[in-house]
């Protein structure tokens, strides 16, 4: 087996690196560095009914009038009212409080040197202030604080942040606060925000949501490429009801100008979508106007039915390059759209779908691009057990293929079959008889070929294994073993089908189909191709042994497999300009996987080829997970004579809230570094910083590499500033 140093040295690595636990892999909770918020001395049930109840060491009575001190509380439903001091009177129904007042209605805490408050009104006026709302995490202290309710403040001369006291990194002044925690929302009087008690934005008045989403301004976002220069934007967040919102976003870039992003979302109990539009006029750069539209949408209207639709289209082959966001963004050389309609019962199913592609390589010929379908339709039968064991299935396609040049055309394709199933708990055995039509209607195709070929082939197949299994209860973490041997005969005759689509000159073509890397999975199919204008001739048997490792619970925790095909004829059936293949076996195929833990899991796949002593393609990745806030990531494929790359990517704690975190895909095969991201993350009590500079090649060719260079301040609890780093983490590493 042939393998390259590198990839040994990064597996070993890992190996290593795995053993030392991330430093803050327990901790979780979006305010996982704060120290913890006050708290009460408990109090006392409160009585069932609604009426206020006093307690005190002492207490006098004046007529209406009843002065307490010494501990005093005063009750009503969720209400508590501690002080030192404590006068109430019958008559207006009110309490003035003295002496380290403290006040707890649900969430809202309260503390002041004095207050005068109506319980059953639920109103009242404190002095001196601070006050803690536990559900946002959100502290201050204020001259005056009015309660006008059970959900409604009003400061004077507050001050507000999430930060520990005594550590505030932001905080939020202003003349005059309003807080309406039913309407989600904080209204800001001659607002000044404060970072290391530095004012750095004034604003006379400033409207914001206390969770969730509120219309108006969100904080700017500020970056740096070497494609675009200098980046700021300015979103306005529109909150239209409670199920749709939008977002208007102008986007201005140094060296290219303002592109306009604008963004509708609805979300309605059945169903669920978004339209993105983008606009840049006389991009200085680009030399033209630039546009990008976005639409999808996911829906299940009645029962049984779904929808689903998604168009994407830019104006030029080099816009997602310019203007994405996505670390794999330069992967896509076509963008699809398509519309989809299903439905779905007991017995039957059915799908149209229109698909159509934008293929972003104009230099690509128009006779080599993808073919749309217009539309494509399918039938499906759910299996039908007619007695005796067998059951009858069958599926349909009809299909239109179009494009702008070469040969088109509509194909229909018939699949029924028919099998016996023979199933007990240690083995089964099924054969199956299946016959397969298909026919074609072209046009511009060859002048003297058939307009409407057609293919007609019987499919035979007998699937048979056995189950064999071990108990393993030695005190460790295995309890069950399995041995699974399997073995899958095909017989399909040969049928010379290399003239079912002629073009026009004559050239043998082939709408969708394609042959897959050849795996595990891909040795019971049917077919060795994908799509109907191929149907492999065969005459094989596979072989595979699986063996299965189960806890006591039984999770899966390993799995690994081996196997290979006998074929007993050369496979005649090839795809245009492909070489009949007259191999006797097929290479050996092994595949490994493992979770043993629910933080670590690993894969392997090889395909040996043994005629020539070597590895032809192979597959690695391992996957460390200790926690929410921690990844690490390592990935190694290989394709004999084609390619070779790693992809490294990592998130991981150093120290109390301080990460670093990066990917890196390189080409071992042309010593090309693909793409590289590096930067970290820190997160304290109630900020976070994130910052990261990414180098990509668009294709290998190129010999620079372009840069852009991200970050992000998060102010917990108020907004964010920068580019969405997290979105980008929690896609590219956290949750590969």
């Amino acid at each position: 087996m042939k393998c390259r140093p590198t990839a040994i040295i990064l597996l070993v690595a890992v190996s290593l690196l795995l053993g030392l636990p991330p430093l803050a892999a327990g901790e979780a909770g979006k305010w996982r560095y704060c120290l913890p918020a006050p708290r009460f001395a408990e109090p006392p049930p409160a009585p069932m009914d609604n009426n206020l109840h006093f307690s005190a060491d002492f207490a006098e009575v004046e007529g209406g009038r009843y002065r307490l001190w010494g501990n005093v509380l005063g009750q009503r439903g969720a209400q508590n009212l501690f002080a030192e001091q404590m006068t109430y009177n019958t008559g207006s129904e009110t309490a003035q409080a003295q002496g380290k007042v403290r006040y707890r209605n649900g969430e809202r805490l309260l503390f002041g040197s004095q207050a005068d408050m109506a319980l059953e009104s639920e109103t009242g006026e404190i002095s001196e202030a601070s006050f803690w709302l536990l559900d946002t995490h959100l502290r201050g202290r204020a001259e005056t604080l009015t309660i006008e309710g059970p959900e409604q403040m009003r400061l004077q001369s507050t001050l507000f942040t999430t930060c520990d006291e005594g550590n505030e990194f932001w905080r939020l002044k202003a003349a005059r606060l309003w807080l309406d925690q039913t309407g989600n929302v904080g209204i800001a009087h001659h607002a000044r925000l404060e970072l290391l008690s530095v004012p750095v934005f004034y604003t006379p008045y400033l409207s914001f949501p206390l969770a969730g989403r509120k219309t108006g301004f969100l904080l700017p976002t500020i970056g740096e490429s070497s494609r675009s220069g200098d980046e700021f934007s300015l979103p306005w967040y529109l909150n239209i009801a409670p199920d749709k919102d939008a977002t208007l976003t102008p986007r201005y870039m140094s060296k290219r100008g303002v592109l306009w992003d604008g963004e509708f979302r609805y979300l309605t109990a059945r169903s669920r979508g978004d339209i993105t539009l983008a606009y840049l006029s006389g991009d200085k750069v680009f030399g033209e106007d630039r546009r990008a539209i976005s639409f999808n949408h996911r829906g299940d209207p009645a029962a049984g039915w779904r929808t689903s639709l998604r168009y994407r289209r830019v104006s030029d082959d080099e816009y997602l390059n310019d203007f994405g966001n996505q670390l794999n963004i330069t992967s896509i050389t076509h963008l699809e759209s398509r519309a989809d309609v299903g439905y779905r019962d007991t017995y039957w199913g059915a799908t149209v779908m229109v698909q159509k592609y934008q293929t972003l390589d104009l230099s690509r010929p128009l006779t080599s691009r993808p073919y749309a379908r217009l539309p494509q339709i399918k039938l499906d039968m759910s299996t039908l057990r007619i007695g005796g064991g067998f059951e009858l299935d069958a599926r349909a396609e009809l299909v239109r293929f179009d494009r702008e040049a070469g040969v088109i055309g509509n194909r229909i394709d018939i699949q029924p079959s028919i099998s016996l199933s023979m199933e007990s708990a240690a083995a089964f055995l099924t054969p199956q008889l299946g016959f397969r039509h298909t026919r074609y209607s072209l046009q511009r195709s060859a002048s003297d070929g058939d307009a409407s070929p057609l293919r007609n082939l019987p499919l035979f197949s007998v699937d048979s294994g056995l189950f064999f299994e071990r108990n393993l209860r030695d005190g460790g973490r295995v309890a069950l073993q399995t041995l699974e041997p399997r073995l899958f005969y095909l017989y399909v005759p040969y049928v010379d089908q290399s003239e079912l689509i002629l073009d026009e000159n004559g050239a043998s073509r082939v709408f969708d189909s394609s042959q897959p890397l050849l795996s595990i999975g891909q040795m019971f199919r049917d077919n060795r191709f994908n799509g109907a204008d191929r149907m492999g001739d065969a005459n094989q048997l596979s072989a595979v042994l699986t063996s299965r490792f189960l806890d006591e619970g039984g999770r899966e925790l390993a799995r690994a497999s081996l196997g290979r095909i006998f074929y007993f004829s050369d496979r005649e059936v090839t795809l245009p300009g492909k070489a009949v293949e007259m191999q006797r076996v097929s290479n050996w195929l092994g595949e490994v996987s493992t979770h043993w833990t629910s933080s670590l899991s690993g894969r392997l796949s090889l395909e040996w080829d043994e005629e020539e002593g070597e590895t032809a393609r192979g597959n690695a990745s391992v996957r460390y997970h200790p926690g929410p806030r921690s990844a690490l990531n390592l990935g190694y494929r290989f394709e004999r004579d084609r390619l070779e790359q790693t992809d490294i990517s990592l998130m991981w704690p150093l120290w109390k809230g301080l990460s670093v975190l990066g990917r890196q895909r390189y080409s071992l095969q042309d010593s090309v570094l693909l793409e590289s991201v590096a930067g970290f993350e820190y997160e304290s009590c109630c900020w976070i910083f994130r910052a990261l500079k990414r180098r990509y090649r668009v294709n290998v060719s190129e010999e620079q590499l372009s840069d852009t260079f991200w970050f992000q301040l998060e102010l917990k609890g108020l907004s964010s500033v920068g580019r969405d780093v997290e979105s980008l983490l929690e896609r590219d590493i956290l949750a590969r």
